[in-house]
C-alpha cells in the first residue's frame, strides 16, 4: 500500500511516540511504502525549526535524514495544476498536498487536517491508514 504523507503526520512521528511514529516505522519495514513531495518536506524542515518544537539544529538534521530515508519525496506537482485547482479546498495552501496526492498513484491521503479529510475521498487519519496497512498485510 502507497500513503501519500501530510506534514503533520511526518512531525507527529518524529517528535513523538504514537500512531504517526507507528507509521513511520512500518514504512521503514516496508510493510507500506510512505510517499510525499518536496512541499511537503519543506513544511517539515520549517516545523521542526520552530522554537516551540525545541529540537536543536542537529536534532533537527536527524529528523530530515529519518524523512529521506523512510518517505519517497516526489517533484512537486506543476504549479498550472495547483492554480487550476483553487476553490477545491478550503485552504490554498494545502493545494500542492492535494495535487500531490492525486498525481502520486497513492492509495491514500494520510493527514491529521480534518478539513482535508473531509473534502478528499481518500484521504485518512493516520489510525485508519495503519489499520488498513494492517488488515492488508495480513491478507498477504
Amino acid at each position: 500500500m502507497k500513503l501519500f504523507v501530510d506534514a503533520n503526520a511526518l512531525v507527529g512521528g518524529l517528535v513523538s511516540e504514537g500512531n504517526e511514529s507507528l507509521l513511520l516505522d512500518l514504512g521503514r519495514l516496508g510493510v507500506c511504502e510512505l510517499v510525499a513531495n518536496e512541499y511537503i518536506r519543506e513544511e517539515v524542515r520549517d516545523v521542526l525549526a520552530r522554537p516551540h518544537i525545541g529540537l536543536s539544529r542537529t536534532e533537527q538534521e536527524a529528523a530530515l535524514a529519518v524523512v529521506s530515508r523512510r518517505v519517497t519525496i516526489l517533484e512537486d506537482p506543476p504549479s498550472s495544476a495547483v492554480i487550476a485547482a483553487r476553490g477545491r479546498i478550503p485552504d490554498d495552501d494545502d493545494l500542492p498536498i492535494l495535487i500531490g496526492f492525486e498525481h502520486s498513484g497513492c492509495d491514500y491521503l494520510v493527514t491529521g487536517d480534518r478539513r482535508l479529510r473531509e473534502r478528499v475521498a481518500r484521504a485518512v487519519t493516520t489510525r485508519t491508514a495503519i489499520e488498513r496497512v494492517l488488515s492488508e498485510a495480513e491478507s498477504d
